[in-house]
């Protein structure tokens, strides 16, 4: 009898694809993202939002969102390389989940490692979360 395997990171209840498991029974060996294009990908789509400042979402000026951000952003602040931040990535358990759904904006983790990429690309350092409105500053909730 076959068994099929469920990684950590299937919902529980959710059904296998047919796609990776076909009906036929031949298997398809499907790679994982890569952690470095998982968060380049990432970073663009940061990238895309801060683009128009007053579109971002509501709760990224939240207190507890700003906070988390500022505190994932001192841990990650150590990590010299794109590399060594890609590999911190893929320890975390929280990435699974993708932030890439119309309407939906990545969690304040996410937006920290993303930034962290972009200052890394650029070999300066972001000044601050929330980013400024057209005008000042986003008021913090």
């Amino acid at each position: 009898m076959p068994v099929a395997v469920r990684r950590h990171s299937d919902p529980i209840g959710s059904p296998l694809s047919a796609v990776l498991l076909p009906t036929d029974g031949t298997r398809v060996h499907v790679q994982p993202p890569a952690p470095g294009g998982t968060l380049a990908a990432e970073a663009l789509r940061l990238r895309r939002r801060l683009a128009d400042p007053a579109a971002l979402p509501a709760a990224w000026s939240d207190r507890a969102f700003v906070r988390e951000v500022t505190l994932v952003r001192a841990h990650l602040a150590p990590i010299r390389s794109r590399a060594g931040l890609a590999a911190s990535f893929s320890r975390e358990a929280f990435h699974a989940v993708p932030a890439d759904e119309v309407g939906v904006a990545p969690g304040a983790v996410r937006v920290a490692y993303a930034l962290r990429w972009l200052e890394l690309g650029s070999g300066r350092d972001w000044p601050s979360w929330p980013p400024p409105v057209a005008t000042g500053s986003r008021p913090v909730a």
